[in-house]
């Protein structure tokens, strides 16, 4: 996204926040058409569909064929607002949104360390050998583990927000992922956090976000 089209797309999402507001919308309302919308806003179809896939993909909407989008759940709203204000709208947006998906992952691995059985430890080994050894996969499976409800939801937004970039991944990123798993299943912490937090650092890196 250029700097331009980052403004439009940050302004489109905030209009439509406020749009919902004014109109009084929550849990299970229509909200109107990308026509309608786009005629609302003054903007192109296209811009309204790019920014309502993003909305979508936050779980505040939902699309049901044939019936139109609704809203889904309100509960999130005051974080997702706070993101949505932040995200974009400097050149640091990017940096730090990766530096907090990496730290809530890094709590995620000392709570694993802490409450994961060994007999849970065997059946992660399992689901990861017939899977990817990716990132994503592994914090989503140790989430499971740890049941920690709310530290899940706040990692997912902040997810949902990091793949609405374009990321160019470390070379070796998933052989590090993999031996991150091995040192989890060693319950070697230390060394779990260390690769982590090398991935991380080299995903800085490769992405020119320094």
């Amino acid at each position: 996204m250029t700097g331009e089209k980052s403004k439009v797309y940050v302004e489109i999402l905030n209009q439509i926040r406020k749009m919902m507001e004014i109109d009084g919308l929550t849990t299970g309302d229509k909200i109107p058409s990308e026509r309608e919308l786009s005629e609302r806003l003054n903007v192109g179809r296209s811009s309204v569909r790019e920014a309502l896939r993003a909305i979508e993909l936050l779980g505040i909407i939902e699309t049901r064929r044939g019936e139109g989008t609704f809203i889904k759940e309100i509960g999130e709203h005051q974080l997702i607002e706070l993101l949505a204000t932040f995200l974009l709208q400097d050149s640091k947006a990017k940096k730090d949104l990766i530096e907090t998906k990496f730290w809530i992952e890094q709590i995620v691995l000392k709570i694993a360390f802490y409450r994961l059985t060994d007999l849970q430890l065997q059946q992660l080994q399992t689901k990861m050998t017939a899977e990817p050894g990716y990132n994503e996969f592994l914090v989503k499976e140790l989430f499971q583990y740890i049941d920690n409800r709310l530290l899940l939801r706040i990692w997912r937004v902040v997810d949902g927000y990091f793949k609405t970039f374009e990321h160019t991944y470390p070379i070796n990123g998933a052989e590090m992922i993999k031996q991150m798993f091995k040192a989890i299943v060693d319950r070697n912490e230390q060394l779990a956090l260390t690769i982590h937090q090398e991935y991380y650092e080299a995903l800085i890196k490769t992405e020119n976000v320094e």
